[in-house]
């Protein structure tokens, strides 16, 4: 298939150059703050500020009026138009859909993307092919490979109309038809799309657009084939929000009168039968028409540079042809009529803005979600997956307009006196970089920050009383003042003091707060999620500083002036297992946690014994990974209860233990990194990392035989062994309960979390 855009592209461009900018009017920009405040200034000291002559730097000969009021702010605006991409079909948006936005008028945006798949998915068990080679035959299997091209060209003719161009190229080989290589070179659409904006966050609009095929074995367009799409579109952007998010959510409703099935028409005809599943799609038929509901969200990160986005698409069938399909049809398809059939396709993807405003990287792929093992005679087969790379050019046919630049220049005459400021810290030597200082007694001037060096230097002033407020980062605000005198000479030396005549020099002392910060918390009941009030609350920071409290009746809880790093913070509350979390105290600030505590329960499952903690449960793991599964988190609440109430057991051994099954080499380090992966959760959750030592047995130490299952998942199994500990004391067990027995089977040894058939290891 081939065709020809010259004729549109240049009507386009044409349309496009007729309307460039020819409004001119005039504007000012004023650069220069020190000069501009002297006016408010003299008024200020109660003194006229010495006079001064005004040069005009002409720039341009003149400004667009309509921009003359904030030049700057509508050029940005306009510029940051530029960073938008364009459809697969030419309208800006993502890859499929379309935002209810555009460019600014007078941009034009070129894009090419390349498309590539390779799989075999149209011949299968259930849905075999003819063999094109062997009519007595059928295949199973196939190998489809899939590459192509589309060129799209974008035009904002006006604010609210953007329109667009996109042809194509796609060439698909597969060895399970004849012939085995189809291709689509030229198949054109040619849109439009009118856009609207609500309100600063939501747009509308609707589009159409004309899809021109063209035939098969032949050069030039099929007219029966000419198909059309008309879209909805709406577009939440949150950027322009109250509180701007860099979220942007669009969704298009398109219905399209797809008439591509009437391009195989005659060979269908010739043949006597339809065309085969493997041309259908390789050569984009469908021979119904469909409804399209397309979903995406864009996430704008790196100062927008990075916008990664998601998109969902669901095609709905409708038969508007009336196309009556016949069941056992040689290529063994299902029809519409009896089996309903809605393809989706999920497309994970972002665009990439490195360098120029305007050019973008694309990098995209579609997943599809339902449909692409199923097939109806009706529709084109959906791929599993498809691989999009592009890259794509926004350029804009209007100038920023030049300004007239207005600036002050010196006339010769008095300026007045400068004060040279220093900021720091009481008892150091060493300034404060990015301090405020501002005008205390005259707050129609602007407000200075220090260099890096902790200096500021003000413009020339009149005589008069200066006193400045200063603020930063880290340090209480201060305050400092000086005079300058009315009986100044012209010309004295700089440095001198302000009695003298000369530039007056000020020093500003600030007093550093204190390097702490604030722990806010609340501890919750983790089965019930209601607040615990009375728990006994332990702080421990890093410094080793300990402090105490208790949770309100709301369960909350506050400690200040806490060592920045990590603090470990314990909960005991009457009738729940001790719990410990850590949390990194970040200086001058409140820090969140959210502590949950378990109760105790009636049948405990953790009891110390002379020479271990026994546990009449195991610790379960994902299947074959050191991972803990969320199940066990009750059980591994209970042994780090039990160690945090025992002191006297100075140091346990974490034992892993693995079946028979597998490899010892893989049985040796699986049972390594369980044992590890428990000591990091009771480590984490407040036991002191030198009370434990983890090691993994493999398969090496099994408690009977690996000859049956059952004993294979009690041979799997974590043991926590007491190595060194005091004499206990009189007291009764912490559990208040007495000590456990050989543990019993109770649930199997998981590490898996499986269903039948259990997994190994």
């Amino acid at each position: 298939m081939k065709t020809s855009g010259t004729l549109v592209l240049t009507l386009l461009l044409l349309g496009g150059a007729a309307r460039t900018a020819s409004a001119q009017g005039n504007g000012t920009v004023t650069f220069g703050g020190g000069a501009s405040t002297q006016t408010g200034n003299a008024g200020a000291a109660g003194t006229a500020a010495p006079p001064q002559s005004v040069e005009r730097d002409l720039l341009a000969e003149s400004v667009p009026r309509d921009r003359a009021a904030d030049p700057d702010k509508d050029w940005a605006q306009r510029e940051s138009k530029l960073n938008e991409g364009i459809t697969l079909t030419g309208g800006v948006g993502l890859i499929h859909t379309q935002h209810a936005q555009g460019g600014a008028t007078g941009q034009f945006r070129v894009d090419f993307t390349t498309e590539y798949f390779s799989a075999g998915f149209l011949c299968t068990r259930e849905f075999p092919c003819r063999d094109p080679r062997n009519p007595n035959n059928v295949l199973q299997s196939d190998s489809a490979d899939h590459i192509g091209g589309r060129l799209r060209l974008s035009m904002q003719v006006v604010k609210w109309l953007d329109a667009y161009l996109a042809t194509s190229a796609l060439a698909n080989s597969n060895p399970a038809n004849r012939p085995s290589l189809l291709q689509v070179l030229g198949d054109s659409t040619l849109g439009a799309k009118a856009h609207g904006q609500l309100s600063n966050v939501f747009h509308v609009g609707g589009a159409f657009e004309l899809w021109l095929v063209n035939g098969t074995g032949s050069v030039g367009l099929d007219g029966a084939g000419t198909s059309a799409k008309f879209r909805g579109l709406a577009t939440a952007d949150l950027r322009g929000a109250e509180k701007p998010l860099p979220l942007r959510f669009s969704t298009n409703l398109t219905y399209v009168l797809d008439n591509s099935g009437e391009v195989v028409a005659a060979t269908e005809t010739a043949r006597g039968t339809p065309v085969t599943r493997i041309e259908r799609y390789g050569l984009n038929i469908n021979r119904v028409d469909h409804f399209d509901m397309h979903l995406g969200a864009e996430f704008f990160a790196a100062e927008e540079k990075v916008r990664p986005f998601l998109e969902y698409h669901v095609l709905i069938p409708v038969n508007r042809q009336d196309y009556r399909c016949r069941p056992g049809n040689p290529s063994a398809d299902k029809c519409l009529a009896t089996d309903p059939f809605a393809p989706s396709t999920l497309t994970l993807g972002s665009r990439f803005y490195p360098w120029k405003k305007g050019f973008n990287l694309t990098a995209a792929l579609d997943i599809g979600i339902s449909g692409v093992g199923f097939f109806i005679e009706e529709m084109r087969p959906t791929p599993p997956w498809m691989l999009y790379l592009g890259a794509g050019w926004a350029f804009d046919t209007q100038d920023k307009p030049p300004v007239i630049q207005e600036r002050v220049v010196d006339s010769g005459r008095p300026t007045g006196r400068r004060i040279h400021g220093f900021v720091h810290e009481e008892g150091r030597a060493e300034g404060i970089g990015g301090a405020i200082v501002a005008w205390e007694n005259h707050p129609e001037l602007t407000s200075l920050a220090t260099g890096t060096d902790g200096r500021f230097t003000t413009h020339g002033l009149p005589a008069g009383p200066y006193v400045f407020a200063v603020r930063a980062d880290g340090y209480k605000p201060g305050q400092c003042s000086t005079t300058i005198a009315d009986s100044t000479p012209v010309g004295a030396p700089v440095h001198t003091p302000a009695a003298g005549g000369g530039d007056v020099q000020l020093d500003c002392v600030l007093q550093a707060l204190p390097r702490v910060g604030n722990i806010v918390g609340k501890v919750k009941d983790l089965d019930t999620g209601l607040f615990v009030g009375g728990a006994a609350i332990k702080v421990v920071d890093v410094a080793k500083k300990e402090l105490s409290g208790s949770t309100d009746g709301d369960g909350a809880f506050r400690f200040e002036l806490v060592t920045p790093g990590e603090a470990a913070i314990t909960v005991d509350a009457e009738g729940y297992l001790v719990s410990a979390e850590k949390l990194d105290v970040k200086v001058r600030q409140d820090n969140p946690i959210e502590i949950s505590v378990k109760k105790k329960p009636k049948n405990p499952l953790v009891a110390v014994q002379k020479k271990e903690i026994v546990i009449r449960q195991q610790v379960q793991f994902g299947v074959d990974s050191a991972v803990i599964l969320p199940a066990s988190t009750g059980l591994l609440t209970e042994i780090a209860d039990v160690l945090l109430k025992n002191p006297r057991i100075r140091h346990v051994e974490v034992q892993g233990h693995t079946d028979g099954t597998g490899a010892p080499a893989h049985n040796q380090r699986l049972s390594e990194d369980r044992a590890s992966a428990v000591v990091a959760w009771l480590t984490a959750h407040g036991v002191a990392s030198d009370r434990l030592t983890a090691k993994g047995y493999g398969d090496s130490k099994p408690l009977v035989p690996n000859v049956t299952e059952l004993n294979k998942q009690r041979n799997r199994r974590v043991q926590f062994i007491i190595t060194e500990q005091d004499a206990p004391a009189a007291a009764p067990s912490p559990l208040g309960a007495p000590a456990l027995g050989p543990p019993a089977l109770g649930a199997p040894a998981l590490g898996t979390g499986a269903k039948p058939p259990a997994p190994k290891n």
